[in-house]
């Protein structure tokens, strides 16, 4: 055969990527099979919440008890804590509406299926803003991030950080479309994550820095729809009663209050799972990142909260002073101080809060100028994956320290936003 008609060889990244992505597929037989094995602890409060805000009961105080439904009862629902396990806003809690007289192995099943949805619903979105050349390294960091047990450790637990990552990145090509539908898009989605986690509220600065008034009242009507949709489900009292919940449960976690579990019985069966799978978790390291947990609770939330509220604002009035909001640099940058705020919440930040890196380390692909700027962020982001997925062979002491380099790379990346890009060098004179 001639040697112009012999096949180009593979690149290493596509090699690296193929290797990768059939990993990624062991994965998630593993996801299966530990959702199948296990009771999905966190989706459990969300699915008794819904359901007592379905029949107008308190789903944030609530304390279950022999003589009531099984079908509102948490097994790791403290009988000591002055609150429930449900820590939900109450918008969240209404996602959840869906499923709540659904069998709860099969809204299991189901949520399994919607987490790995929005992985690919999220990353087809990261593609209609991103450059084709951009598609393989963000798949590859896609199927990377599917490696590590902080991944595992959200699907197992039935968590929902993944539906906020996604929305977040369908922003992208939202802001892109045309004026008044992009505009009403925008605004919306906007609105519902900032209803959806506190810490989204940044986004309800965008339309202020757009300076439109379409875009601001885009925002104002997705507050009042989406807020007044659990007032519909629970009435007034589920907000009043999710802000009163909310610093108790700080409040607990500040002072590191240790609870002990309710008591049942080891051949007790809810809705018919024996409490052994219910309460069944997979076995993933994992540890509390929260900058609490670091710093051993000297700083007020008050104050970090405050800070960090002004650092963004600050960072956000320079982009639109140098007219970067909507560029991918502008996207990179709030992803990343999304990232960091939730990290300021006084409560356990396990490691399947990391869903929320996902977006930072493919935005830094969009936000990179240069072939060499890709390069360096891809490696940047191969490596902390690599680094996260070895907290499976890392011992105890050390599985904090992917979640610390995950924090440090997101406040690199918001503090480089006060700074302007580098220009270009000119081309020499002929």
């Amino acid at each position: 055969m001639p040697a112009h008609d012999e096949p180009a060889p593979a690149s290493p990244a596509f090699t690296f990527l193929m290797i990768a992505a059939l990993l990624a597929v062991w994965g998630l037989v593993q996801d299966a099979l530990h959702t199948a094995h296990g009771g999905s602890i966190d989706l459990r409060n969300r699915i008794t919440g819904v359901r007592l805000a379905a029949e107008h009961r308190d789903p944030y105080f609530y304390k279950w008890s022999h003589s009531q439904a099984e079908r509102f009862c948490d097994p790791f629902n403290s009988p000591s804590t002055p609150v429930s396990h449900t820590t939900v806003t109450p918008v969240t809690l209404s996602a959840f509406l869906p499923f709540k007289n659904l069998p709860y192995r099969l809204t299991q099943g189901l949520w399994f299926l919607v987490q790995y949805a929005s992985l690919g619903l999220g990353f087809w979105a990261w593609t209609r803003a991103a450059p084709r050349a951009n598609w393989l390294p963000g798949a590859l960091l896609t199927c990377l991030f599917c490696l590590t047990p902080h991944w595992r450790l959200h699907v197992d637990r039935g968590q929902s950080y993944i539906l906020y990552a996604a929305l977040f990145l369908a922003l992208l090509p939202w802001s892109r479309l045309p004026s008044p539908r992009g505009t009403w898009l925008e605004g919306l989605a906007a609105a519902l994550l900032a209803l959806l986690r506190p810490t989204y509220g940044l986004l309800l600065g965008i339309p202020l820095a757009r300076r439109r008034l379409a875009a601001i009242l885009a925002s104002a009507v997705g507050l009042a729809l989406w807020a007044a949709l659990p007032l519909l489900l629970g009435g007034a009292a589920l907000w009043q009663n999710y802000f009163r919940a909310m610093p108790i449960h700080a409040q607990l976690y500040l002072q590191q209050t240790k609870l002990p579990p309710a008591r049942f019985s080891p051949s007790t069966t809810i809705e018919g799972i024996p409490l052994e799978i219910l309460g069944g978790v997979a076995r993933i390291p994992f540890a509390d990142t929260s900058l609490y947990k670091l710093v051993s609770f000297q700083l007020p939330p008050t104050l970090l909260l405050g800070t960090w509220a002004a650092l963004a604002a600050t960072s956000g009035f320079l982009l639109l002073r140098r007219g970067q909001v909507g560029s991918p640099r502008f996207w990179w940058t709030l992803s990343a101080w999304i990232f960091l705020g939730d990290y300021l919440l006084p409560a356990y930040r396990y490691p399947y809060n990391h869903a929320l890196l996902w977006p930072v380390l493919l935005l830094g692909l969009s936000a990179s100028t240069s072939p060499h700027a890709r390069r360096t962020w891809l490696g940047l982001s191969t490596a902390l994956l690599l680094f996260h997925a070895a907290t499976w062979f890392l011992p105890k002491a050390c599985i904090p320290w992917p979640g610390i380099a995950s924090l440090l790379l997101a406040a690199g990346v918001a503090a480089a936003s006060f700074f302007p890009l580098a220009k270009p060098a000119a081309a020499p004179a002929p």
